[in-house]
Formats: C-alpha cells, sequence, structure tokens
C-alpha cells in the first residue's frame, strides 16, 4: 500500500500525527495534507506517531491540544505512548490515561 495516505495530522500545529491503519517498521506515514514521515517501529491503529523531535517535558499536542507531556525524549517516527508520555492530569500507573 505504498503511496497511500496512512496518518491523519487534525492541526498544522500538532507535533504527532495519528494512524489511521497499523503502519509498520520502516514504511512511511503519509498524510493526505502533505507531510510524510518515516515510522521507526510499528505504529498501531489510532496511535500517535511524532512528527519531529518532541523534547523530555515537551507538551504532545494533537488537534492544536496538549494531550501529555513527554517523560524522555522522542525522536521522529517514533511511537508516542504511555511508555514516553505522561498525563498532565491523571497518574498513567493508577488511571490508565492513554
Amino acid at each position: 500500500m505504498t503511496g497511500l495516505t496512512n496518518m491523519i495530522i487534525l492541526d498544522e500545529g500538532d507535533n504527532v500525527g495519528v494512524a489511521l491503519r497499523d503502519i509498520a517498521a520502516n514504511e512511511q506515514a503519509r498524510s493526505a495534507s502533505g507531510p510524510q514521515v518515516p515510522a521507526v517501529e510499528r505504529i498501531a491503529q489510532g496511535h500517535k506517531i511524532a512528527l519531529r523531535h518532541i523534547a523530555d517535558g515537551e507538551a504532545i499536542i494533537r488537534l492544536g491540544v496538549a494531550v501529555g507531556i513527554a517523560t524522555a525524549p522522542i525522536e521522529r517516527g517514533h511511537l508516542v505512548h504511555v511508555h514516553n508520555v505522561r498525563s498532565q492530569y491523571l497518574n498513567n500507573d493508577e488511571d490508565h490515561y492513554e
């Protein structure tokens, strides 16, 4: 399925895209709006992929809104999920936010 849109970027200010289907490691994540990011690892449908480097402590932005905070540096093309993001409001260990 090369060349087909497999990711959506909800707002031009987002630093993550959302997988529309499973994206394999080494596959290009492609948005209909143009941006492409090589997936470094598998990104499951509905999960987030870093569109650029995200620094430790930086906000994760989806739909123009902060949805979490990076707990470690996240490189472009990597999965953005509970292993490298924490909620601004809840404790991931107890509340399973992400």
